[in-house]
């Protein structure tokens, strides 16, 4: 199965605590929204979504894996109580080719949550491994200080 990590999930050994089967397919972009961290519906749950938002773009990293870890992964998504539930996505490629895909994100009405220290380290140390473009690691650096601020 096909999954594109794009907040906590964008380094391999990450990802392989929860889906030991997981490999890279590559590192690609998603066009037309940002990363945002948000409330789910159930109190105390809350983590990255996708916001959608013209011009906005947002990288990461395709992932296969099997159905059985997708299924973990879901359950670990809480996605069966649908805290986060499936978006189908295409992505671009490093070569320009589209690509589908799927993702998490939260549903409904985007409330915003400040994401602590703990909750980001992920992101950053992703950042510091996945070859995305050096403007977009400066923008999602910002984007996070922003939205612990806000």
């Amino acid at each position: 199965m096909k999954y594109f990590g794009y907040g906590t999930l964008l380094a391999l050994e990450n990802m392989q605590k929860v889906a030991p089967s997981a490999s890279v397919d590559g590192y690609m972009r998603l066009d037309g929204y940002e990363l945002g961290f948000g409330h789910c519906s159930h109190e105390g749950t809350f983590g990255c979504t996708l916001i959608e938002k013209a011009g906005a773009v947002t990288y990461g990293v395709q992932f296969d894996m099997s159905d059985d870890d997708m299924a973990t992964l879901d359950k670990a998504a809480h996605v069966p109580e649908q805290q986060w539930v499936h978006k189908s996505i295409t992505l671009i490629d490093e070569a320009g080719n589209e690509v589908v895909s799927s993702t998490y994100h939260i549903p409904g009405e985007y409330k915003h949550w400040q994401p602590t220290d703990a909750y980001v380290a992920p992101i950053y140390a992703g950042l510091e491994i996945c070859p995305f473009p050096d403007d977009y690691k400066a923008f999602l650096k910002k984007l996070i200080v922003t939205a612990q601020n806000a």
